[in-house]
Order: C-alpha cells, then structure tokens, then sequence
C-alpha cells in the first residue's frame, strides 16, 4: 500500500552559492567527503540532486523537514548506480514497516527525484 508520495524539481544554479555551513546543514558527513572529491561542475548537480531527494521525502512524510534534519540522510547508491537513501538511526522510527524508493533524474540545469513510501498500513 502507497503510505506517501513526494516529488521535488530544482534549478541546480540555486545551489552554485551555498556556503559551508548551509552545506553542512543539507549533506550527510559521507555526502560532504563525496562532494570533495566532485569537480566544480559536478558539485553543483550533486547538491542539487541531494536537495531535491530529501525534499521529496519530506513530502512523501507529509512533514516536510519538520523532524527530519536533512543532514541525517544520505542519498546512497547500490553497485548497479539505484539510488536509496540511508538513515541515520536516531530517524529510522519515521519509517517502520515502511519501503522507500527513491528516483533521482537530471536534465540540462534542473534536477528531480521522486519518492514513494509503501508498506502496511
């Protein structure tokens, strides 16, 4: 059963600005070590696609980042390149009993994901 849907579109620019500490605010520890590795031009859709994920399971939530601290989740990917998210333990509560899927796509500056919550009810 479809417990939540979430769905968030972002132009990647918006984040070309951001600073440590907004950064620090959106990505996970393991994103910000991810993120310095990437080249500049990379930097900013991987922010941009971090954004729009975690948006979109707010939404999905019905919270929005109430709850949610963005930090807390990362955006993982499997060894075929699925992206899923991970959890820090203090949220893993938010989705018991729950699947979540998540899609991540880009087209030219803008960035989107997708995210459905499932399970019983």
């Amino acid at each position: 059963m479809v417990r939540g849907i979430g769905v968030d579109i972002t132009l990647n620019s918006r984040h070309g600005h951001l600073g440590a500490n907004t950064l620090r605010h959106i990505l996970s520890p393991a994103e910000l070590e991810e993120l310095a590795e990437l080249s500049d031009a990379a930097r900013i859709e991987f922010i941009a696609s971090r954004f729009a994920a975690k948006e979109a399971l707010g939404k999905a939530l019905g919270t929005g980042f109430r709850g949610l601290a963005p930090s807390l989740v990362s955006v993982v990917h499997d060894e075929a390149g699925r992206p899923s998210f991970g959890f820090d333990p203090s949220l893993v509560h938010l989705f018991d009993g729950m699947r979540v899927h998540l899609s991540i796509s880009h087209e030219k500056d803008h960035s989107v994901a997708m995210v459905v919550l499932d399970g019983e009810e």
